[in-house]
Order: C-alpha cells, then sequence, then structure tokens
C-alpha cells in the first residue's frame, strides 16, 4: 500500500474512534443519585420508579454532536487541503509547461514530501529539466546547422557569379563549386546521423563484435590519408574477448576519432591505437601528439558543433556522433590530455565496453 492511502485510512478511523468515544459518553453517564444501569435493587426494597436527571454539560448529546460536527469539519479540511493543494500546484505547473514556460520548477516544499505527491513532484521537475535542455538543445542545433550551412552556400553563390561573369576562370570555380558541394553533403550527412542517434531513431542491431578485427581494417583505410599528411598510424593489439555492440555504429565512432587523431596531430607524429582487457572491460586508446584542450574546454567536446580549434575544418560533429554511437552500444568514452614535464604532450580518447564476467579473461 502506498503512504499516502495509509495516511488518509489512519485519518478516517481516527475520525470513526473518536466518534464511537463519543457516542459511548453519551449513553453512558450516570449522577451520584441516579440507579447505575445492570444494578439490582437491595431485597425487600421496593423498586422506585427512576428518575434521570439532566446529564452534565460535557455528557449531553448536543456537546458530543457539536463536537463531532466541529472535529470532522477540521478532519475533513486538513485533509482536502493536504490533498488539494499539491494537485493545484501540479496544475498549475502543467499549465505552464504548455504555456512554453520549461523553466518552471515545483518548489522546494513539495519535492521534499516523503508521500506520492513528494515522488510525483521530483518526477515532475526531472522531466521538466529534460524537456528544457532538449529544447534548448534543439534551438542551439538549429542555430548553428543554419550557421553551418550558410558558410558553403555563400561561397558557392560567389564562385557562381565569379563563373558567370568571367568564363576564363569557369573551371576553377566549378571545381570549387564542386568541393563545396561535397562539403555540404558530408555535413548533411553528420547531422542526420547525429539527429538519429540523438533522438533514438537509429536502434542499434547489438551483436557479437571482433573489435581487433573491426580495428585492422579501420585503420588500413586510414594509413593513406595519414600517410598524405606524413603521419604514421600504429596499432597495438591484445586478446580480448567478444564485445556486445552495433557494428555500423561502433565503426563510426571509432573512425570519426581516428580522423580527429590525423587532422590534430602534427605533420612527422604519430597515432596509436592500443586495445586491452582491464578488469571486466574491454579498452581502447586512441592517442596523438597534437596540441591537447584546453582544461576549461574539455566538457564540451561531446557538444555538438563544438570545436576546440577554429582554424581547422570541420563542423565539430565528429566526437558527438562518436559519443552517442558508444553510449548507443552500451559502452562510454572519454577524453583527456597527456602531460609530459607539465606540458601538453597529446590527446587521448578511451573507449571502453563491458564484459561479462564469465568472459575468459585473456592474458
Amino acid at each position: 500500500m502506498t503512504k499516502l492511502f495509509w495516511r488518509v485510512f489512519l485519518l478516517f478511523w481516527l475520525t470513526l474512534l473518536l466518534t464511537i468515544s463519543l457516542v459511548r459518553l453519551t449513553f453512558i453517564w450516570q449522577n451520584d443519585e441516579d440507579w447505575r444501569p445492570g444494578m439490582r435493587p437491595p431485597p425487600g426494597v421496593l423498586q422506585q420508579p427512576m428518575t434521570r436527571s439532566e446529564p452534565p454539560l460535557h455528557r449531553h448529546p448536543i456537546f458530543h454532536l457539536t463536537l463531532l460536527l466541529i472535529s470532522s469539519a477540521i478532519f475533513s479540511l486538513l485533509l482536502a487541503r493536504y490533498i488539494v493543494s499539491p494537485i493545484r500546484q501540479l496544475k498549475q505547473a502543467l499549465a505552464d509547461l504548455a504555456g512554453n514556460r520549461w523553466q518552471t520548477r515545483l518548489d522546494q516544499r513539495l519535492i521534499s514530501r516523503r508521500d506520492e505527491f513528494g515522488s510525483l513532484s521530483r518526477n515532475f521537475n526531472h522531466m521538466a529539466t529534460q524537456a528544457s535542455n532538449a529544447i534548448a538543445s534543439q534551438q542551439r542545433l538549429l542555430h548553428d546547422v543554419s550557421h553551418e550551412l550558410r558558410s558553403p552556400l555563400a561561397r558557392m553563390q560567389i564562385l557562381t557569379g565569379l563563373a558567370a561573369q568571367s568564363p576564363a576562370d569557369a573551371m576553377l570555380a566549378i571545381s570549387r563549386i564542386e568541393q563545396e558541394t561535397e562539403k555540404l553533403n558530408e555535413l548533411v550527412d553528420e547531422i542526420l546521423t547525429f539527429s538519429r542517434l540523438d533522438s533514438g531513431g537509429a536502434a542499434p542491431q547489438l551483436t557479437q563484435v571482433d573489435l581487433a578485427d573491426l580495428l585492422k581494417v579501420l585503420v588500413d583505410d586510414a594509413q593513406l590519408e595519414a600517410q598524405a599528411l606524413h603521419k604514421t598510424i600504429f596499432l597495438h593489439l591484445a586478446e580480448v574477448p567478444l564485445i556486445t555492440a552495433d557494428p555500423d555504429l561502433l565503426c563510426r565512432a571509432i573512425e570519426n576519432v581516428l580522423r580527429n587523431a590525423i587532422k590534430f596531430s602534427p605533420a612527422y607524429s604519430e597515432i596509436t591505437l592500443r586495445l586491452c582487457q582491464k578488469h571486466h572491460s574491454v579498452q581502447l586508446e586512441i592517442a596523438d601528439q597534437g596540441p591537447g584542450v584546453p582544461e576549461a574546454l574539455q566538457d564540451k567536446l561531446f557538444t555538438p558543433f563544438f570545436r576546440a580549434n577554429s582554424s581547422f575544418s570541420g563542423v565539430g560533429l565528429g566526437l558527438s556522433i562518436a559519443k552517442r554511437a558508444i553510449d548507443s552500444c552500451g559502452g562510454s568514452i572519454n577524453a583527456y590530455n597527456l602531460w609530459q614535464q607539465q606540458r601538453i604532450s597529446g590527446f587521448v580518447v578511451c573507449i571502453k565496453f563491458p564484459i561479462s564476467s564469465s568472459a575468459i579473461q585473456l592474458e
């Protein structure tokens, strides 16, 4: 049974007990001269007609009835206030949310109650916070998408006008327009992927994945891009159990992290991928020798459209997509700087997947 049920139940029975007590006191009264119910007259004494005197005020039926009505009214008022007050606040809060006032929250007195109304109020505040964050995220996403689309479209418009005015530069302008079109396609693809992951529309197809085999394929594909920029990728693999994940989402997440590492690493540097098992998790570390990220900005790394260094190309969705893809597969992802002699010497993204305790631990 619920706490509220028992409170109402006890209040009802207290009122009923008071009623019974008052009724009993009303019909069982006596004074010093009257015959007591249940007594027989002494032998040889004729039974005289009994006369009853007026009962004292504190045992008078009218007094008891008045007291019962007043106490019932007080109890009913308290009970009605106890139940109606939080309902009225919840009703007003819901009306505020319906009016797009997303900062509406129930006050501390209501959420501190230790009954069902308190639990409902805490759930309401949690729901309102999530709704407010979702609306803010949607507005920020719309703003960022508009900003990211505006720049390539503006460049394409300029190039189109240049090609129309100068036929000699038409081929160069068309080539640049193709590049901008490709960037737009990549941007739209990343936005759609992020939107599906963020809204839960991309339901993961979980299966057993050999992470080592997947990494070999990804590194082979990334080596060409890295070598063209005079960078080297090293892959260190240890035997680990299979993990449960969506291969496509996992591949997209690791590829985004690896491409970021290649992009931000200086020329003639190394990118290292290290796969191992630690305790009850499979851990993948992707480390580069880039400039890292200032400590004050690390909390925003997985925020959509956030770029710690605006001098590099990109829209800032790679790590956001990676986080949502890893989360949907039941894993976790975090990032931190590497330090050497009190200076940042690189950057690491660590991805972990839990394994069952029954899995064989491989050395």
